[in-house]
């Protein structure tokens, strides 16, 4: 193997999970002995606020280092990685987005870990914990890993948080002496991002990709209420569109708003959620669902 070992994530963006999960990984493999580095050459969304960008563990470099082989996390669509990454300098995925375990069976030089749960960074937390090196996880470690299970399970209340993810959390913040009020400094640290650069908040946190019904351009924004989503602001970033959606989550009252724009967008939401929308641009989720749920849901029902 390469004396380079890259440890890199999604290509366009990449939240707090996978920020975290590279940055802690990286940290585990270095322990071990490994000439690990971890960087991307994606823009990293308004779910990394400046005080965990301020914490002591950062990304390295996104130079392209000669001979380097690739570990991914938090995604396994090949059509969504790092731009440096190929089939050929590929050596590890470890994703929690099921969908494409069948096309990796392809390619057994690639070691792979996918499974359907809450965030990334609970898998790299049990590989530090059956590694054996615990003593890698002081506060501001624990503080990035506690971040992206939080964020990716909207406070341990999605309906995706697994017992593992509880159980990850729980340990996280006793090891690394963190408040349980930390949910509070995140989320409105995060929120204070968006509303500062909406427009960005947006464009850093759409996705480009075609699934089943859905409309290829999802984007996805979790703020604390409803009433503080610029509507108007948002309908510009997609005017260029022909059909979008963006899924906004609504802490406050729990509720996925499914704004859309398209000509027959509203009539596939409907038979994907089986429910009427509550405007002409708008559907209403009674509890909230990520956007990696309605694709997982959308895929689902185009498989049948």
């Amino acid at each position: 193997m390469s004396n380079n070992l890259v440890i890199t994530s999604g290509y366009k963006y990449i939240d707090i999970d996978a920020y975290a999960s590279i940055i802690a990984y990286r940290e585990l493999l270095k322990k071990q002995g490994v000439n690990a580095t971890a960087s991307t050459l994606s823009t990293l969304n308004q779910s990394i606020p400046p005080f965990i960008l301020g914490l002591k563990y950062r990304l390295d470099s996104a130079d392209t280092l000669k001979d380097a082989k690739y570990i991914v996390l938090d995604t396994s669509n090949p059509d969504s990685f790092d731009e440096r990454v190929t089939i050929d300098n590929l050596v590890e995925i470890i994703d929690h987005h099921t969908g494409f375990e069948d096309y990796w069976k392809n390619y057994p030089n690639v070691k792979t870990q996918i499974e359907f749960i809450g965030s990334i960074c609970t898998i790299i937390f049990e590989r530090i914990v059956s590694s054996g090196y615990t003593e890698i996880l002081d506060t501001d470690l624990c503080k990035l890993l506690v971040a992206g299970i939080l964020d990716n399970t909207l406070n341990l209340k999605s309906s995706i948080t697994t017992d593992r993810d509880h159980n990850a959390y729980n340990k996280l913040i006793r090891i690394g002496n963190i408040s349980s009020d930390f949910y509070i400094e995140y989320f409105s640290a995060c929120e204070s991002e968006i509303l500062k650069n909406f427009t960005k908040a947006i464009k850093d946190d759409t996705k480009i990709e075609k699934v089943g019904v859905l409309p290829a351009v999802i984007g996805q924004m979790v703020i604390l209420n409803i009433k503080d989503f610029n509507i108007e602001e948002m309908k510009k970033v997609f005017a260029e569109y022909p059909e979008w959606l963006i899924n906004v989550i609504s802490l406050e009252d729990g509720k996925s708003y499914l704004y859309f724009g398209g000509d027959t967008v509203q009539e596939r939401l409907e038979e994907l959620f089986d429910k009427q929308c509550d405007a002409y641009d708008l559907l209403v989720l009674d509890n909230f669902l990520l956007r990696k749920q309605i694709m997982k849901k959308a895929q689902e029902m185009s498989s049948l």
